[in-house]
């Protein structure tokens, strides 16, 4: 009996060990269950936020991104880049919605063909983004620039010659154009006269020496922009007027390119600029020897019948001009003639081009 109740016991604590090892067995794999579906549960929760995450990113890039232009109004045959801001990516591809007005190129760059309205649509990201092109014709000789007188001076400044040309104006109470070339330290307080009592300022060329600047498109374009950048420094003017030096029609050029000025007027308005030549010269460079040649030369090509644009100097010693100049204002002003800047409404008066 005893060994029978030892046997039994013996299995008793077996089935219970045994039973007790299933217990924790299962036990356990229901904690690794468990970790797995929480796991598992996380894993998918992160998915979800960084889907949310970058779904926001998303839209914030988009909102981001844009032209810097939605609205711009250019001229016929000038050309204008369109940017993208907010991405560094870059445009799928670009189309105008009617190319007989403004044409795009792959890059952005949009050019006026003829007067009216285009859209141009960029892709990027998925997204489409529009810019509204208005194409205007030049400004053109009409009933508004009639009588009207632009006094131009090229070549300065000089210490000699524009103050004093600037104080008969302010007397006069008459606004101008002067067409720069590159000064120094001391004349820069000229040019920043020049704007602040209202006259437009211009480029002439940092240099005016033939031979370096009609030697090629680059050498021309170099001369213009370095001025422009100095002018801008000095007064925050990034002025985009300008006078070919010897004029548009200048013939000297041919010595150094042949064909350079075919070349240089259409890039120049290509490029937003507007050329302006003369009808009326005073001869202060040339053929007058006094002041009175000067007045005389300025006044008897005066017509009410157009606009007037006077060629006039003031460079060092150039008092033949000098001293015309009070008078000359004076007979227009008797006779009716007004007085005018020259400014983004004023007709480009342009020569015919001789290379």
């Amino acid at each position: 009996m005893k060994k029978i109740l030892k046997v039994a016991i013996i299995f008793i604590t077996i089935l219970g060990i045994f039973n007790l090892a299933q217990y924790r067995t299962h036990a356990v794999e229901a904690e690794n269950t468990n970790k797995n579906e929480t796991q598992q549960v996380d894993t998918k929760q992160t998915e979800e936020n960084e889907k949310k995450v970058k779904e926001v990113e998303k839209k914030q890039t988009e909102n981001k991104i844009s032209l810097n232009k939605t609205k711009k109004t250019i001229y016929v045959g000038e050309k204008y880049t369109l940017k993208i801001k907010g991405t560094n990516k870059k445009a799928k591809w670009w189309k105008s919605s009617n190319k007989k007005v403004a044409t795009v190129n792959s890059k952005g760059k949009v050019t006026a063909k003829k007067k009216g309205t285009a859209e141009i649509t960029a892709k990027v990201a998925g997204k489409k983004y529009k810019c509204t092109i208005k194409v205007k014709n030049l400004p053109t000789d009409n009933k508004s620039t009639k009588g009207v007188i632009y006094l131009t001076f090229d070549d300065g400044p000089s210490s000699t010659i524009t103050p004093k040309v600037l104080d008969i104006l302010k007397k006069e109470k008459v606004k101008a154009t002067f067409f720069v070339l590159n000064y120094s330290k001391a004349n820069e307080k000229y040019i920043k006269r020049i704007v602040k009592e209202g006259h437009t300022i211009g480029i002439h060329g940092y240099s005016h020496e033939y031979s370096k600047i009609y030697k090629s498109k680059k050498a021309f374009l170099n001369n213009v922009y370095s001025l422009q950048e100095k002018i801008k420094k000095s007064t925050g003017v990034t002025t985009k007027f300008m006078r070919f030096p010897g004029g548009s029609s200048n013939t000297v050029s041919r010595h150094y390119y042949k064909g350079i000025m075919s070349i240089l007027t259409k890039e120049m308005v290509s490029r937003g600029f507007r050329y302006f030549d003369w009808n009326v010269s005073s001869g202060d460079a040339g053929g007058a020897r006094t002041s009175s040649d000067v007045y005389r030369n300025v006044t008897k090509n005066l017509s009410k019948k157009r606009g007037n644009m006077v060629l006039c100097h003031d460079f060092a010693g150039n008092t033949k001009t000098l001293n015309a100049l009070s008078k000359i204002i004076k007979y227009a002003k008797k006779n009716g003639y007004t007085f005018k800047a020259i400014d983004k409404n004023t007709p480009m008066y342009a020569h015919g081009v001789n290379n």
